[in-house]
């Protein structure tokens, strides 16, 4: 897990949102190389199984919360197509079956936690996003024609990749909660339109695709919290609680988790990671010393790759009942 979130800093990013400064790298991966050697850095601290308590860890915050913006994604391998996708886990030919990660950025933000499945699997991983563009059959509200129409190229784009690679059995799928973002169909709620359209979306896919995992998205935070946080850990106070969001407010109904249970399928399942986000009441934007997000709704890298083990343990979970 290490090495996903030292690559994420080395600069040798292919396929991110942002880069770090140059000078900041270095700095930024020794800070996370250290932390991260700590017991129970990032999620670690919330494992169900093996509760996990380390108090020096109390006031840590890694990355920094200023550079967290500008931070990259868990590096890939761009490699220019229609669509273009990004290679991530254990190389092609020495795979035993690549997987595919489906979605808009709340999808690539799980690219971290993947990339730790993907290698102790040893599955080569291609992720295929695209910003706010989640692959649903609903109309995006975007602004803008640009927009519009590269989102919808783009889903056209993917639906034929798939049927040109019927190889992938497996793919992941995530995005962002809410399902505000689209054009309502008659009679029917935007949230609802969001849920018809992702069970549409399903349906267009190949049957070669055996297997299609949701991932439950994330909580969201308020654009204040990560100042919240550097402010705190400047006061010695533990950050991870003092910037707490209510659960009931931050954490919204996500339509493909509905859908999905909606359809009492066997091909498509769900993995829900809530638990290692928030407690009962709070959901917090520091976890074991590692920063959740870095703005209001992205994970950083480096706490992406702390949940590999637990969406590790979910997915095997689900291929124990898998017959192909």
């Amino acid at each position: 897990m290490l090495t996903v979130i030292a690559a994420a800093l080395s600069g040798r990013i292919s396929h991110v949102q942002a880069r770090t400064p140059a000078s900041a790298a270095p700095t930024t991966a020794q800070q996370i190389s250290d932390a991260e050697r700590q017991a129970c850095f990032g999620a670690a601290t919330r494992d169900p199984g093996r509760p996990c308590v380390n108090a020096r860890l109390r006031t840590e915050v890694v990355p920094d919360p200023g550079q967290a913006p500008t931070l990259p994604n868990t590096p890939c391998t761009l490699v220019a197509g229609s669509p273009d996708v990004c290679e991530f886990g254990v190389a092609a030919d020495r795979a035993t079956q690549t997987v595919a990660l489906v979605g808009d950025s709340h999808a690539g933000h799980w690219r971290g936690a993947l990339e730790v499945v993907a290698r102790a699997h040893r599955w080569h991983g291609v992720s295929i996003t695209h910003t706010s563009c989640p692959l649903s059959k609903a109309v995006r509200n975007l602004s803008g024609q640009d927009r519009f129409g590269a989102c919808v190229r783009w889903k056209r784009e993917v639906f034929g990749w798939f049927h040109r690679h019927p190889e992938i059995h497996t793919i992941f799928v995530a995005g962002l909660s809410g399902g505000v973002g689209v054009f309502p169909s008659a009679g029917r709620t935007r949230f609802e339109t969001s849920v018809a359209g992702y069970r549409a979306a399903w349906r267009a896919l190949p049957r070669s695709v055996h297997h299609i995992v949701v991932i439950r998205d994330t909580p969201k935070m308020r654009w204040t919290t990560n100042a919240c946080v550097a402010r705190a850990a400047a006061q010695g106070r533990a950050p991870g609680t003092a910037c707490a969001v209510p659960r009931s407010a931050r954490l919204d109904p996500d339509p493909l988790v509905t859908a999905a249970r909606r359809l009492h399928s066997p091909r498509v399942q769900v993995v829900d990671l809530t638990r290692l986000f928030c407690g009962e009441s709070s959901c917090y934007p520091v976890i074991g010393g590692a920063l959740v997000f870095r703005d209001e709704n992205h994970m950083t890298a480096v706490f992406s790759a702390t949940l590999g083990p637990f969406l590790r343990r979910a997915v095997d979970g689900l291929m124990a009942g898998w017959r192909s």
